[in-house]
């Protein structure tokens, strides 16, 4: 018994060993089979990623095989394929294939991929339009289609993804409207859809989105208000709107968004002020609201905002002064308010931003003088405040902005010198003074940086020599000094500089002659030497230039022949020689010069015969060559300058010969001058198809027969045609034997016979007669007193004002007619003879008006007219100018919009109906002094100068502050269109000319 019992024990252990081990093999079997479960799901699940992922690219045109390595030989592993992303479970969660080139259409094959998070295709070349399929991505978060050419709508479909955190479908070609049931996806928090074609009105349903953060719905043709549901997205930091059709006010509400950093919605049609509740949106970065039509002040509570680092609010219509709280902006690195109606002085609180690196306020009308306070903006980089109204100096402060490189300060009334160490230690880069009264000599300090590449000082009334510092300058590429009293000569020390591509010395007291060393100018494209006191030859050198482009040597007293090395300049486009003492005989070789568009050699002492190979200069639009003593027929050859536009002059020369028929083919010529020659023979009835012909002036020549009956020759004054003694056809002067000629015949017998009746008439009958006449003659003289009005009258019918090259207001023909009611007489605001006037009240709200030109057959100067003001003013610039937004070509309708003059023209303030009292003597000098401003703007400062030639008061458009702008450019031209010597009487209304001009 004791041994058993000594036993029993070693047998329960040997039985509890044998259960453990039990247990642990079946433990072993069952995780065996169930990883062996799980194999097989993994591969059932791989086989169907591979089925998919392959559906997927068979729809995708892969350029460069970047999905080469999708392959399902040996089973394939998708985890392992290129732009595929995998779970822990092997189950694929993100498919980017960013910027591969892939083509073809997106397939919705993806989305049996039930864990699909991520699918992000951006930046290929995608086309067709987004699957509705995708719906079926139930898991996905992040769908990135932006950058590719995805065109059709916004499918309804993807408003049903619960999970869908980012969206973005930016960069296509997507149409329609923004799907109003985008405010299901409540877990959105970036929208992204930019750059497409969109319209329609921005959803109110937007409200829902709570988690958004991001809207960024910029260039599309989003039009409507501005939802001020937005501002219930609490979770808001990132607003873009910008560059649509959007208008209304600027909700207000918007001060809910607590959270917003930036608000960008430049470039659309919004109206209305700027809401002061902005102020309260203390977490702002940026704000952009440039670019629209918003009234009133700039709001003092901007000031508040204390993140805000870019303010940008230009090119508005914003009024009143800049408020000084805008000083209290500490964080604020840009502020741009230009191309406003600000008023006032420009305030010094502004230079207490310490971190302010642009400041612009230009195209304003501020006041007063530039504050020294701006000289402590120690990092400012650029400051421009150009086109004002500012006096005083320029402030001694400038010198030590050390980071300066822009300074921008052109057409004000600054007077004083400049600062003499302005640019000794800064990085300044460009410096434009132009347009102001600045005295005393150019710093000889500008360039010591070196870094110097734009320098304008022209128009001021600067003396001394150029200093050897700006000579030295070899960053320069434009220096402009015209219009100055500068002296010395041609500094050749200029010609090192190897980026010097403009020079402009014109109309200051340069003097001696052109050096030899011209030849160094080997990169200059313009040089501009006019109005100086240069003398000599032009050195055989010049044809060394073979990069220019521009060379205007006009009004000096320049001798000797013009150098025929000049056709080496093969780029040449604009060449003045005019108003010299040159001699010799035009060198042919200038008509190989086929770039050329302009070229004057009018007023010199040239001789010999017009180049025949002048017919060769396919794009010329203007020839001068009057006032020298050319001989020798014209050439035929010129009727093939078929761009022959603004001017054929070669009057008071010694021409003979008959005018060729084939001068009948430049159907664009507005100018032709032939006058003062020995031409004979009749004038060409092909003259009678130029239908561009503003003046043709025929005068003292031996012409006979008579002029084309067309009525652009109908409308020409008499004066074209005197000293022609066998010239017929015009006024005063009947053709013989034409029905006039016969019927004055007749009317001679007439008061022959009823003269020799009156001899036998009684004494009575006399009396009578003689009571009678009196009679007669106080009808007469009571006719004759009412003439003058309506020649007047007549002759004032040359048209309104004008376009602008660059369209500035975005509006079709469609609109313009919707906007005028159909060129309805309620919208009429002006009359002329080439056409109507019309107020337009465009859908925004804005007001413009337009200029309706008549058709062809209505009206012999209309496009013409058309052409002038274009032409006139493509490139003005002032504030005492019209603006023009730009022109309408539409069938035989050609329409002009310009900027609406809410006060009409001072002629209607002070001699229609509406009350000249009105306007006191400050009215009527603030007046007079902005017309003035505008003409000296255009006889002093354009380049090339203008003649307005029809200033009345008619044509000063009064804007609702009264300001004057001069209008109406239907009759100006170029002051170099033709000099005084061949300028003929000009057709226009009874304004005022310009002496001189």
């Amino acid at each position: 018994m004791p041994s058993r019992a000594r036993f029993l024990p070693r047998l329960s252990a040997t039985a509890t060993m044998a259960g453990s081990v039990a247990r642990v093999l079946l433990t072993v079997v069952f995780f065996a089979a169930a990883a062996a479960s799980v194999v097989v799901a993994a591969e059932d699940g791989g086989a169907e990623a591979v089925a998919a992922l392959l559906k997927f690219k068979s729809a995708l045109n892969d350029v460069d095989g970047r999905l080469s390595g999708w392959d399902a030989v040996g089973g394939g592993d998708p985890c392992g394929w290129p732009g595929i992303a995998c779970s822990a479970e092997l189950e694929v969660t993100a498919i980017t294939l960013h910027g591969l080139n892939l083509h073809g259409a997106l397939s919705a094959a993806v989305c049996a991929l039930p864990r699909l998070a991520v699918l992000n295709v951006s930046k290929n070349a995608l086309n067709g339009p987004v699957p509705s399929g995708l719906s079926a991505c139930r898991a996905i978060e992040v769908l990135d289609l932006s950058t590719n050419s995805l065109h059709g709508t916004i499918p309804l479909e993807l408003c049903n993804l619960p999970s869908l955190r980012q969206l973005f479908l930016s960069e296509n070609l997507l149409v329609g409207e923004i799907p109003a049931a985008i405010g299901n996806l409540t877990a959105l928090e970036e929208l992204e859809i930019y750059s497409n074609n969109l319209t329609g009105e921005i959803p109110t349903t937007i409200r829902a989105l709570q988690s958004l953060r991001i809207i960024r719905a910029g260039l599309n043709d989003l039009s409507g208000p501005i939802p001020v549901e937005i501002s219930e997205c609490a979770s808001l930091a990132v607003l873009g709107l910008a560059q649509n059709s959007l208008s209304g006010p600027l909700p207000g509400e918007f001060s809910r968004l607590k959270n917003l950093t930036t608000l960008i919605l430049w470039q659309n049609t919004l109206s209305g002020e700027i809401p002061p509740e902005l102020g309260d949106c203390t977490n702002l970065e940026m704000l952009a609201l440039n670019d629209n039509h918003f009234t009133g002040g700039v709001p003092k509570e901007l000031g508040a905002l204390p993140l805000l680092a870019k303010l940008y609010i230009y090119r508005n219509q914003l009024d009143g002064t800049i408020p000084m709280e805008l000083g209290d902006l500490q964080s604020a690195v840009e502020i741009d308010l230009s191309e406003n109606k600000l008023t006032g002085v420009i305030p010094g609180e502004l230079g207490r931003i310490p971190n302010l690196r642009l400041l612009y306020l230009f195209e304003n009308r501020l006041q007063g003088s530039i504050p020294p306070e701006i000289g402590q903006l120690s990092v400012i980089r650029r400051i421009d405040l150009s086109i004002n109204n500012l006096t005083g100096t320029i402030p001694m402060e400038f010198q030590n902005l050390t980071y300066l490189e822009y300074l921008q300060l052109f057409d004000n009334q600054i007077h004083g010198v400049i600062p003499p160490m302005l640019g000794a230690s800064s990085n300044l880069s460009v410096l434009d003074l132009s347009d102001n009264q600045l005295t005393g000599s150019i710093p000889p300090q500008l360039c010591k940086s070196q870094k110097l590449i734009f320098l304008s000082l022209g128009s001021n009334h600067l003396i001394g020599n150029i200093p050897p510092g700006v000579k030295a300058c070899k960053t320069l590429t434009q220096l402009r000094l015209g219009g100055n009293m500068l002296t010395g000569s041609l500094p050749i020390e200029l010609s090192l500089l190897q980026n010097l591509s403009s020079l402009e010395m014109n109309r200051n007291r340069f003097s001696g002659p052109i050096l030899p060393e011209i030849d160094k100018f080997r990169s200059i494209e313009r040089l501009i030497l006019s109005e100086n006191y240069f003398v000599g030859q032009i050195p055989a050198g010049i044809g060394n230039l073979t990069e220019l482009v521009a060379f205007n040597i006009s009004s000096n007293q320049l001798t000797g022949p013009i150098p025929q090395e000049l056709a080496q300049c093969t780029k040449l486009q604009r060449l003045d020689l005019s108003r010299n003492s040159l001699t010799g005989v035009i060198p042919q070789e200038l008509g190989t010069l086929v770039n050329l568009e302009q070229l004057k050699l009018s007023d010199n002492s040239l001789n010999g015969t017009i180049p025949s190979s002048f017919g060769g200069l396919s794009r010329l639009t203007e020839l001068q060559m009057g006032g020298n003593c050319l001989s020798g027929k014209l050439p035929a050859e010129l009727g093939q300058l078929a761009a022959l536009q603004i001017a054929l002059n070669v009057s008071y020369n010694m021409l003979s010969g008959d005018i060729p028929t084939q001068l009948g083919n430049l159907h664009m010529l507005e100018y032709l001058y032939l006058n003062n020659n020995e031409l004979e023979g009749r004038v060409p009835s092909s003259f009678g198809e130029l239908s561009s012909l503003l003046e043709c002036n025929l005068s003292y020549n031996n012409l006979v027969g008579p002029l084309p009956s067309t009525a652009q020759f109908q409308h020409l004054d008499s004066s074209n045609f005197l000293g022609n003694n066998g010239l017929c056809g015009i006024k005063g002067k009947v053709c013989p034997g034409s029905s006039a000629s016969s019927y004055a015949s007749r009317e001679a017998a007439v008061h022959r016979k009823q003269f020799r009746r009156e001899k036998i008439i009684s004494i009575a009958s006399i009396v009578i007669a003689f009571v009678s006449l009196v009679l007669i003659a106080v009808v007469c003289w009571s006719l004759k007193s009412k003439i003058p009005d309506l020649v007047s009258n007549e002759e004032r019918k040359t048209g309104f004002s004008g376009p602008h090259y660059f369209v500035k207001e975005r509006a079709t023909y469609q609109e313009l007619m919707k906007a005028t009611e159909s060129f309805s007489e309620r919208a009429v605001i002006g009359r002329g003879a080439c056409g109507t006037v019309y107020k337009a009240v465009m859908p925004d709200g804005r007001i413009i008006a337009v200029k309706k030109l008549k058709s062809q057959g209505e009206g012999s100067n209309v496009d013409r007219s058309f052409r002038a003001e274009i032409t006139t003013l493509g490139n003005v610039r002032h504030r005492n100018i019209v603006k023009l937004y730009g022109f309408c070509s539409h069938q035989d309708c050609n329409l002009i919009l310009y900027e609406y003059m809410a006060n009409g023209s001072l002629g209607e303030l002070l001699h229609g109906s509406k009350d000249g009292c009105l306007l006191d003597w400050d009215t009527r000098y603030h007046i007079a002094l902005g017309a003035a401003e505008g003409l000296r703007y255009l006889h002093s400062d354009c380049k090339p100068k203008v003649i307005h030639r029809d200033i009345k008061s008619n044509n000063i458009l009064l804007d609702e502050m009264m300001e004057a702008h001069v209008g109406d450019f239907g009759l100006a031209k170029l002051i170099d269109i033709s000099n005084s010597r061949t300028m003929s009487a000009v057709a226009g209304s009874y304004g005022y000319i310009a002496p001189g001009d």
